[in-house]
């Protein structure tokens, strides 16, 4: 539905999405939209958020809100239980940029070892661990 009309600021409208709508996330087709709305309302509802903060809440991927030693030791959590092989880290929306992230937490996730300190190789290849590439022999 398009909620444009409404402040994002005030609460979640109880509307239903048109039933001949499709609704995806990402590449993702959602079969049953009501349902999805009914979750939205429901989370939104119990707790208390805008129209804003509820888009925040349901769409928004996992946040490290914290302390360098808290973010560090959330971060490896996810690293160490195999729920993470990466993070994808958004400057843009980072206040004072990765400068601080870097100084701070990579030390701290670099001690728990879920930060590499040095690399073993030269090229992108052998730090995945791949073989080099055979290369052609030309003759003349």
């Amino acid at each position: 539905m398009d909620l444009s009309s409404y402040d994002p600021d005030g609460p979640l409208p109880d509307i239903d999405p048109d039933p001949g709508a499709e609704l995806a996330q990402g590449r993702v087709r959602i079969a049953d939209p009501k349902a999805v709305a009914d979750r939205w309302r429901e989370l939104s509802h119990a707790k208390g958020l805008s129209i804003r903060e509820t888009v925040i809440e349901t769409t928004g991927r996992q946040s490290f809100v914290g302390t360098p030693s808290s973010v560090a030791r959330e971060m490896d959590d996810f690293v160490q239980s195999d729920a993470a092989d990466g993070f994808i880290l958004v400057p843009h929306l980072t206040p004072g940029g990765l400068d601080p992230f870097v100084a701070r937490v990579v030390p701290l996730l670099q001690e728990r070892g879920a930060y590499r300190t040095e690399y073993t190789g030269t090229a992108l290849r052998s730090h995945l661990g791949l073989p080099d590439p055979v290369r052609p022999v030309w003759k003349d």
